[in-house]
């Protein structure tokens, strides 16, 4: 079952954990696509342990070490290994892929999935911009949601290391708003253990991110403009969760961040701000004079 984000994107903390691994990845550049993706999974890890030996097993089997990227193997004219050579169908292409997401599904704690609508951003007022954080790229914004969200989900004692796929466009943006983060908001600057940028060749659960962050851009297309998603079934057998015979723990939540629905993020930033600014008003008339 899929959980919505809006507007608050847990609600629910996890159990107490040592420190969550939470690995990010990104799908669309806000100035070349209408919907930007930023998505992420998370475990602790004894469960990453087990995921990446599963994982390893599974592109060991297919053919494809060192890794799985969407964008190669849902190319249907492309030759994938054994098990999705060229010329496979759609449906095909999908069933093979199925035991890759019971993988993700089967040994992670956390997924995170955020579709943002690039015009839509751009065509919001300078005003309610403000309130969104000022910035120009819905991506820097969906980031910085996200980590402020994780670091509610772990809970009081628990820490965050973060893994973000290293790309050449948004890495040092990226880091310099996750240094911003912990600047703004030093109550919880202390949960995280760090951010890395790393190669996906080498981390599996950066695999598995990008294929979320793939799925989720052309269901976000979908809900947006209702541009048929030829790849819904795979996204829906995503979120769905843990099959009936597993003992995954796996949830899923979810932003999808129409126009309409950035217009609403921002009244309810608005809203905590004036509720806050009131608190300090009147803690500020209570204290006593010296």
């Amino acid at each position: 079952m899929i959980n919505p984000l809006l507007p608050d994107l847990f609600g629910k903390r996890a159990p107490l954990m040592a420190i969550l691994y939470f690995y990010c990845d990104e799908s669309g550049k806000y100035r070349k696509n209408p919907v930007i993706t930023i998505t992420g999974i998370g475990a602790n890890e004894d469960h990453l342990r087990r995921f990446d030996s599963e994982w390893n097993v599974l592109l060991r089997s297919y053919g494809l070490l060192p890794e799985l990227h969407m964008s190669r193997v849902m190319d249907l004219k492309q030759d994938n290994g054994p098990k999705m050579p060229a010329g496979q169908t759609l449906d095909q292409r999908i069933d093979a892929l199925l035991p890759f997401v019971d993988c993700i599904n089967d040994y992670l704690e956390v997924g995170l999935i955020q579709g943002w609508d690039v015009k839509g951003y751009n065509n919001l007022s300078t005003e309610v911009k403000g309130q969104l954080g000022g910035s120009s790229d819905p991506f820097q914004l969906a980031f910085v949601r996200g980590l402020l969200e994780i670091a509610d989900y772990v809970g009081e004692q628990g820490e965050i290391s973060v893994i973000c796929d290293d790309d050449e466009v948004t890495a040092w943006d990226t880091y310099t708003h996750y240094r911003a983060i912990k600047k703004a908001v030093p109550e919880i600057s202390i949960k995280f253990a760090g951010i890395t940028f790393a190669n996906s060749a080498h981390y599996k659960p950066l695999q598995a991110a990008d294929m979320v962050a793939f799925l989720t851009r052309r269901e976000a297309a979908e809900r947006f403009w209702q541009k048929p998603n030829e790849y819904k079934r795979l996204f829906e057998y995503l979120v769905s969760g843990p099959g009936e015979n597993s003992q995954g723990i796996m949830k899923w939540f979810a932003l999808m961040a129409d126009e309409g629905g950035l217009v609403a993020l921002a009244n309810d930033i608005m809203q905590e701000r004036q509720k806050l600014e009131a608190l300090q008003n009147e803690q500020k008339q209570e204290k006593p004079s010296n």
